[in-house]
């Protein structure tokens, strides 16, 4: 049965995917189990004006409530209406709310070739050396755990990056440890980021002249046609050194790993990407650039 486990309003409960449901249905038995659970909702009512009927059958469910709340699959979270209906054996999640959080997807697959990942494109010629204060004692930070939803999505993530040669598996010894954290993207992916404040402290900076706003509008030109252009993955680019990586180790529940590329979150990161864009872009007519922002104008 095509049977998701959902987290609605902080409450994990297994709903029923139904494509052809208008609303999203949980029983009577389901709603009481949830509210003793501690159930978050934004906003709950007794009854409702709506009819809802089952498949093949006239008879009008009873409803004995509806309320609201959020409820997250994976990294995605949207706001949900939920009716509470009188006897019934599963929950249900209706059509609407399922496309919503991405578990539901309405279109032809046949004779597609699923592509498989290659390794994100690197910076040729360059391999970023990361200078730490030896002065400064390596710190080995406990893991942060991942929520039970996300944790499919942050494996499937793990195995993503590993095929697209940014992080490796790490063997042997360890010293800095900085811990992991998950944030959520837009589209529900969750995002791979490390929390380098204890790491940063020990970074010794390269202190790379970075343009202000005021240098560009310097050099703006009157009567001119604008582009901008965006480096995808910009630091992720950049290929750490041997050393350096050794600094960029995480802990998972699948053990540990490293970044392999310069991760976001290096406070060093933006001066050594200016530095690297400086020599690449260097003598470019009407080309202008900040960090991974490139301005062509003509």
């Amino acid at each position: 049965m095509n049977t998701v486990t959902c987290i609605i309003g902080g409450v994990s409960h297994p709903m029923l995917i139904d494509s052809g449901a208008e609303a999203n249905l949980i029983t009577g038995v389901a709603w009481e189990e949830l509210k003793l659970a501690g159930i978050e909702v934004i906003s709950c009512e007794k009854g409702s004006n709506r009819v809802l009927k089952s498949y093949a059958n006239n008879i009008p469910l009873t409803v004995l409530g509806t309320f609201l709340a959020v409820v997250q699959v994976a990294a995605r979270t949207v706001e949900a209406e939920f009716f509470v209906i009188q006897g019934g054996q599963r929950s249900f999640l209706g059509d609407a709310t399922s496309k919503q959080l991405g578990i539901l997807k309405v279109g032809l697959e046949i004779d597609q070739i699923s592509e498989r990942l290659q390794p994100l494109s690197k910076i040729s010629g360059i391999c970023v050396h990361i200078h730490l204060d030896p002065n400064i004692k390596p710190v080995f930070q406990p893991m942060r755990r991942v929520p039970v939803a996300l944790e499919d999505a942050v494996n499937n993530k793990l195995e993503e990056l590993m095929a697209r040669d940014i992080i490796e598996e790490k063997k042997g010894p360890v010293s800095w440890v900085p811990p992991l954290v998950v944030v959520g993207k837009a589209n529900g992916e969750p995002r791979i980021c490390l929390d380098l404040r204890r790491v940063n402290e020990a970074v010794m900076r390269e202190r790379h002249p970075m343009l202000m706003i005021d240098d560009f509008l310097a050099r703006v030109g009157p009567n001119m046609i604008r582009s901008k252009l965006d480096v995808k993955d910009s630091f992720l680019q950049l290929e750490l050194d041997e050393a350096s990586r050794d600094a960029m180790v995480f802990l998972t529940a699948r053990g540990l790993y490293r970044f392999k590329r310069m991760p976001f979150g290096l406070v060093s990161a933006p001066e050594v990407f200016q530095k690297t864009m400086d020599a690449i872009l260097a003598g470019s007519e009407g080309t202008w650039w900040y960090i991974d922002d490139v301005y062509i104008e003509g």
